[in-house]
């Protein structure tokens, strides 16, 4: 739901612009016209300062978008070539934006995304000249592309279509690949649509594309302080994530340390990736553990479980089934190559291999609170201790 902020954010600051810009006066208006310009141009810098390819291709996308709109757009559409420069800008929009969303995010500098900006480029150069050199060429070529057949909206029903298919695709792909969702895309789409299809409404693509701006500057701000809390490979809170939760967990709660047993002969075993594989498999599983407990990756093979306003006691039922189902699970190594590309289906493949799997590690856990009114690093080096008295009691154990 937090996702959902910035682009309700962003639309309910539409909604005000809109509804207050016929009180703007002439040097205001003309900043407004410029400010899509510039909070795109900034979303693309920021985009290449963190290697996030959608987020740049979406803020390229989306100001060649607006300058062919101040372009060619400021004429009746009735007339041309604005009327078919408008039926091209509404096909093309949301093929390009889907095409980003089935492209990985692999950073700008990767040579998939360097090839797909040139297209686009090559393409906008194209369709540029000729509209200079054949003003009626598209008119002639797909007359039926710019009728207004869609609930009576100015986007025709193909673009409608399209812009509904490259929505769905936004938000379904991430949830198929098990992957953090991102609102960027979709409310690129979002915005669009709406630009396009109420396009009548005086200055909605510089108020729009000004809010497309903001949300993708939010939305990558957002994910780099998130990267700074974030474990990158287990995908779950990291160490200096815990110490900052630590400050606000109150005066009661407990700390289990977890190490993963014989970690070093799996590494040396099956090699450093497979050693990659099961720190992650074991994250998903200290993800899930209940009775409020939250997991970090405190360092190496060593995570965390934090339990704010319970006491040790109160959560070694949850702490030691955790244990349990870490010890019963089988994880099945893969090279890349034949791992499937949705997470969950991994998931389920590994869960039909119950009992013949390749890898069962097991986990040693060392369970603290916060009793005596100890401070926080009190408590993490008593949980500490505990962990190395129940590796040296046999392992895949728990001990206070």
């Amino acid at each position: 739901m937090a996702r959902l902020l910035p682009p309700a954010f962003c639309l309910v600051l539409v909604g005000f612009i809109t509804w207050y810009s016929p009180s703007l006066e002439s040097n205001q208006l003309s900043t407004l016209r410029q400010l899509p310009y510039i909070l795109c141009g900034l979303a693309a810098f920021v985009a290449i300062l963190a290697n996030h390819s959608r987020d740049l291709g979406a803020a390229l996308i989306m100001l060649a978008c607006y300058w062919l709109i101040r372009q060619y757009l400021q004429a009746p559409l009735d007339t041309e070539p604005a009327g078919q420069a408008y039926g091209l800008i509404s096909l093309c929009l949301p093929l390009l934006l889907g095409i980003l969303i089935i492209l990985p995010n692999t950073g700008w500098r990767h040579l998939g995304f360097l090839v797909f900006i040139s297209f686009i480029s090559i393409f906008a150069l194209i369709i540029t000249s000729l509209f200079q050199w054949q003003p009626l060429w598209f008119t002639t070529l797909s007359p039926d592309l710019q009728e207004s057949t869609f609930f009576e909206l100015k986007v025709s029903t193909t673009a409608s279509v399209l812009f509904l298919v490259a929505f769905i695709l936004g938000f379904a792909l991430p949830f198929l690949k098990n992957q953090q969702p991102d609102s960027s895309l979709p409310s690129c789409i979002f915005f669009s649509f709406i630009t396009l299809a109420w396009f009548q409404i005086p200055h909605i693509s510089a108020t729009i594309f000004s809010a497309v701006g903001l949300l993708l500057i939010i939305n990558q701000t957002h994910s780099l302080l998130n990267m700074v809390y974030r474990d990158e490979l287990t995908q779950i809170a990291n160490r200096r994530a815990l110490l900052r939760d630590a400050r606000n967990t109150g005066n009661t709660y407990a700390l289990a340390m977890v190490d993963v047993d014989h970690f070093k002969k799996i590494n040396d075993q099956y090699g450093h990736d497979l050693g990659d594989q099961v720190l992650k498999a074991i994250a998903a599983k200290l993800r899930q553990v209940t009775g409020g407990g939250r997991a970090y990756r405190f360092g190496g093979e060593e995570f965390c479980l934090l339990f704010k306003g319970k006491t040790a006691d109160e959560v070694l039922d949850n702490v030691e089934s955790l244990r349990k189902i870490i010890a019963e699970y089988d994880m099945t190594a893969r090279d890349r190559k034949s791992r499937p590309w949705s997470q969950n289906t991994g998931e389920k493949k590994r869960g039909a291999s119950r009992g013949k799997g390749n890898i069962r590690a097991t986990v040693s856990m060392g369970l603290a609170d916060s009793h005596n009114g100890l401070d926080f690093d009190s408590v993490l080096k008593a949980a500490d201790r505990a962990m190395y008295r129940a590796k040296e009691g046999g392992r895949n154990q728990i001990r206070q």
